[in-house]
């Protein structure tokens, strides 16, 4: 019998073990919905030397061993005594293969479990980045303010530069600071002395919301203009706003900790520590005593938060993935000033060189939607960046902080209106998506990013600080050179796209099947799909992210699978809130003119479906195939969906739906064998304010929902969907297509010609030109070269 390598590794690496077995009680499924992602995963070749472990918690240990050794058996890293599931080894690995175990033990250090061997592999040439202890990162931290972002020593170069690199960021934060001078400061809150829950949640949104435009606008960019210029008009200004929110306390509803919500605490979190250093030299002796007492007091009530909440272990909690970096920050900025600034940075280090962030992955990917990437990923660029300005230590080193650009520039379009999935996906990107995607080009210098920034044509200024960290001198240059999709099997998405550096002709199709399960800002829509041609909204994802986050509307509609380009089965979708309602990318395959994908979902449907699995195809530059294989316990109807802004054109007898929107369309021919009856509605089972008290009222358009349902119950079926996407004025021509249990398109163009076949009926003979066994084929003839064929057969995946 012959053993793989991977066998062999693993029986290396337990052979000196197996005299010290022990019952093994760690979980083996997460313990809750906010776990931990255990890494790095099994088998994993990681980005980075040593990676960052982390691992589920043992129920009774005090304490944890974390064992590393190299493919001979032998130990070569011990990390005992570890009491968070959390760990960065303080040694770079040498290349090669190994296996790492932990050890949850009691406070006698008796093992009490053992969590099962893992392998993973060390390339050549990876960055190493080891722990360092944070005493010795603090200790770099210049003695004077400000200290954060902007040295005292640095700012005359600083200064200089905001008339040549720096000019354009500049000119806009003066602009803004000029409006913002006579900005008062804002009203205690009263929403909490609301009895009535829905008018107090409503009166919670429109108080943070007013509160934001005060202090993350208005304050923080007077602040951040007086740093910069020296003019005591603005740093008077900002100090105005700062002392009269800071008389309030950090208690009540100005705690992060707040019952009714925490986000007026979380902007004074964000952005009260920076007005702090900024301003500093404006404060008297008692102002400058009270200011810091408050600022140390959040830093304290943050961390006591995360600890509540056991973040290391337990990091799904959205709004603590700003908190943890929001530590690092308070730590540079109270340094010498607060005795547990070391405590504060070592907590926030703990997970922002290990798992750090939650929702994304070594690939890049964001699980939670393209909304709250771009927001937390700007987020989190305080500390990241003040840490490198103030010590030199470049967190951007790790894999995810260096590969989230990708991500962006392939699951959204500069000059979309919409962003899908999951909540926020209404709108384009904006000037979030500018800012970040350029900072990240001259961070980087990336051309490709810089080029999609300015794509967008919205302002640079979705975080004015961060607009202002780099200097304007990368060059944009469309991503010509690129390969047209990408897959994030991480967070388990895949972006197609046309003509990705033609961003106003690009046909964009984008498909999710996520492990991350449909929980905080995740929705229940694994094996979806969006549309999108030249940036107009053909296959959206449909519903509001509102009034509020769990107001009726939102968490009936918008995020349950009713409201995405999905499956119901009779007449019920995932499991919403679950990290078990999974989703997973199985195959992903990418030429030049044609990307397959294929996802499946069963898993999220927590029993009610024992198979599906969504092939998706696109033949560029306008064909995509869809085929769904499902199978139920018992006979079942299946539902196949499909939402569009406008209202679509139906013809069940030659079962076709075409949406329109702006001069674009897509046409859409479906077919099953056990019939289909099609119906599309405007309406949305829960209407948008639906629990809103009538002062908070909104008008939303309607949306257009179209079903197709099974005709006959089956336990087994097959659902295919052929597409056309066209744009204004694109010049080609197509063809339905039909064959004895297939269903299939065919174009001809100027370039070339080519043609996708799908097989609705199991065991049924292929068309010419299509080989026995294939369930899903794509072959492209171009008018010049070589042709390409993509044959995808029922054990293909």
């Amino acid at each position: 019998m012959r053993i793989s390598r991977r066998g062999l590794l693993q029986l290396a690496c337990l052979a000196p073990r197996l005299r010290s077995a022990a019952p093994v009680s760690f979980p083996s499924a997460p313990p809750n919905d906010r776990a931990v992602f255990p890494q790095p995963r099994n088998g994993e070749t990681v980005a980075i030397n040593p990676p960052g472990f982390a691992w589920w918690r043992a129920p009774g240990a005090a304490m944890y061993r974390l064992l590393i050794w190299d493919d001979q058996g032998r130990e070569v890293y011990q990390a005992p005594y570890l009491t968070d599931p959390v760990h960065l080894p303080t040694k770079p690995l040498p290349p090669g293969e190994y296996c790492w175990d932990v050890e949850a033990c009691d406070r006698d250090d008796r093992v009490l479990a053992k969590r099962g061997v893992w392998y993973f592999t060390v390339p050549e040439g990876v960055t190493e980045f080891p722990w360092i202890a944070p005493e010795q990162i603090l200790a770099l931290v210049p003695d004077t303010h400000p200290r954060y972002m902007f040295l005292r020593d640095a700012l005359p170069e600083i200064r200089r530069s905001l008339q040549a690199g720096r000019r354009q960021a500049w000119n806009s934060i003066r602009s803004s600071a000029e409006r913002y001078l006579k900005t008062e400061p804002p009203k205690p809150p009263e929403y909490h002395t609301y009895t009535d829950p829905a008018r107090q949640r409503m009166g919670y949104v429109a108080y943070f919301r007013e509160f934001r435009s005060v202090i993350d606008n208005a304050m923080s960019t007077l602040a951040l203009a007086y740093v910069l210029s020296g003019d005591e008009r603005y740093g008077l200004a900002a100090k105005r706003i700062l002392l009269e929110v800071e008389s309030w306390g950090i208690e009540g509803p100005m705690s992060v900790m707040a019952p009714w919500g925490d986000e007026p605490g979380l902007s004074m979190a964000k952005h009260g520590h920076r007005a702090y250093d900024w301003l500093c030299d404006l404060f008297d002796e008692s102002e400058r005593q009270r200011v810091r007492d408050m600022t140390i007091g959040r830093a304290r009530q943050v961390l006591t938060r995360l600890k509540r909440a056991d973040y290391l272990a337990s990091p799904g909690e959205s709004h603590n993935g700003r908190l943890i970096a929001y530590l690092s920050e308070y730590a540079v900025t109270l340094k010498d000033e607060a005795p547990d600034a070391v405590e504060w940075l070592d907590y926030s280090l703990r997970a922002l060189t290990t798992f750090y962030p939650h929702w994304g992955d070594s690939d890049g990917g964001w699980a939670e939607g393209i909304s709250y990437a771009l927001s937390y990923n700007l987020i989190y660029l305080g500390a990241l960046e003040s840490l490198l300005a103030a010590t030199g230590y470049n967190l951007y080193q790790r894999p995810f902080y260096q590969r989230v650009r990708r991500f962006l520039l392939y699951c959204t379009s500069p000059v979309a209106e919409i962003k899908p999935f999951g909540d926020g996906f209404e709108g384009g990107v904006g000037s979030s998506g500018a800012t970040l995607m350029m900072h990240h080009g001259r961070r980087f210098r990336d051309p490709a990013c810089v080029w999609y920034a300015r794509q967008t044509g919205a302002s640079v200024t979705g975080d004015p600080l961060i607009a202002l960290l780099t200097e304007d001198d990368v060059p944009a240059l469309p991503p010509s050179d690129l390969p047209s999709a990408a897959v994030f099997r991480g967070v388990g998405w895949a972006a197609m796209h046309g003509a990705l550096d033609k961003p106003r002709e690009d046909t964009f199709v984008l498909f999710k099947s996520s492990p991350y399960g449909s929980v905080s800002h995740s929705h229940a829509d694994q094996n979806s799909f969006a549309i999108l041609k030249g940036g107009r909204g053909l296959a959206i994802p449909s519903g509001y992210y509102g009034p509020a986050y769990g107001m009726p509307h939102h968490a009936q509609w918008t995020r349950q699978t009713k409201a995405h380009n999905s499956i119901l089965v009779n007449g019920e979708g995932q499991v919403w809130g679950s990290a078990r309602a999974q989703g997973r990318i199985l195959d992903f395959r990418h030429q030049r003119a044609i990307t397959y994908v294929a996802g499946d979902a069963a898993a999220a449907y927590q029993g009610k479906l024992k198979q599906f699995v969504r092939h998706l195809i696109f033949l560029r530059p306008a064909l995509v195939a869809v085929l769904d294989e499902l199978e139920a316990p018992a006979p079942a109807e299946f539902r196949w969906l499909l939402h569009a802004f406008e209202p679509m054109e139906l013809d069940e007898a030659a079962r076709l739906v075409i949406i329109y929107r702006a001069g674009a369309t897509l046409s859409v021919r479906l077919a099953c064998d056990h019939g289909l009856a099609f119906s599309q509605t405007d309406q949305f089972d829960t209407p948008y304010n639906e629990g809103n008290p009538p002062e908070y009222h909104e008008d939303k358009p309607n949306q257009w929902h179209f079903t197709a349902r099974t005709l006959q119950p089956a336990a087994r079926t097959r659902i295919g969907a052929v597409m056309v996407v066209r744009g204004p004025g694109e010049d080609f021509d197509t063809e339905w297509l039909e064959h004895p249990g297939w269903w299939g398109v065919q174009l001809s163009s100027r370039e070339g010609a080519g043609r996708v076949w799908i097989q609705v009926t199991p065991d049924s003979r292929p068309p010419e030109g299509v080989p026995a066994g294939s369930l899903v084929a794509a072959r492209w003839q171009p008018r010049e070269g070589d042709p390409e064929l993509m044959l995808v057969g029922a054990s293909g995946i």
